[in-house]
C-alpha cells in the first residue's frame, strides 16, 4: 500500500512508456514545447468563416532546435475533435526575440475550422495541440505543445 502511494505521488516524467507489437516496453520521449497561435497578432482568435490563413508558432529554446522538426510530421489537432490539419507552409524566424529560431506554420483557416469541427465551439476558448517528430539519431522523439484560441463567429 505504501509503495502505491509513493508511486502515485512521484512527479510525472517528460516521457511516456508504451508497449510495441512484440511486447517490448520502449520509451518514447515527448518534449513539451511552447506554442503560440497567431503570434503576429495582438488578439488570439479565429473566426469561423475566415478564408485566409492562421499562423501557429513552435517556439525554439535551448532544449529545442526547431530546424530538427521533421516537416511532414507536423499536425495540429484539438481536444474537441478527432481531426488533424497539416500546415501548408513553414518558415523559421525569431518571433519572441530570445535569440532562438522559431517555426512559424501557416494553416488554411477554413480547413482548420472544418476538420477540427470548431464551428460548434463559437465564443469559447479551444486548445489547439501541435505534435511533430524530431530528427534524432537514437530513435524517434516527439514534441508536443498547445495554446488556446478563441473561436468567434464572423463579424462584418
Amino acid at each position: 500500500m505504501f509503495v502505491l502511494i509513493a508511486t502515485a505521488a512521484s512527479p510525472a516524467a517528460s516521457s511516456e512508456s508504451y508497449v510495441t507489437d512484440q511486447g517490448v516496453d520502449k520509451q518514447a520521449d515527448v518534449l513539451d514545447v511552447e506554442i503560440r497561435v497567431n503570434p503576429d497578432r495582438n488578439v488570439d482568435c479565429v473566426k469561423t468563416m475566415d478564408l485566409g490563413s492562421i499562423k501557429i508558432a513552435v517556439l525554439g529554446s535551448s532544449e529545442l532546435d526547431v530546424e530538427k522538426i521533421v516537416k511532414n510530421s507536423v499536425t495540429v489537432s484539438s481536444v474537441k475533435s478527432t481531426g488533424e490539419v497539416e500546415p501548408y507552409a513553414m518558415e523559421y524566424r525569431d518571433i519572441d526575440s530570445d535569440g532562438h529560431q522559431d517555426l512559424v506554420m501557416s494553416l488554411d483557416c477554413h480547413e482548420l475550422i472544418t476538420q477540427l469541427d470548431l464551428r460548434k465551439c463559437v465564443c469559447r476558448e479551444v486548445p489547439l495541440r501541435v505534435r511533430a517528430a524530431l530528427e534524432v539519431k537514437e530513435g524517434a522523439k516527439t514534441i508536443e505543445g498547445s495554446d488556446t484560441t478563441l473561436i468567434l463567429p464572423r463579424f462584418r
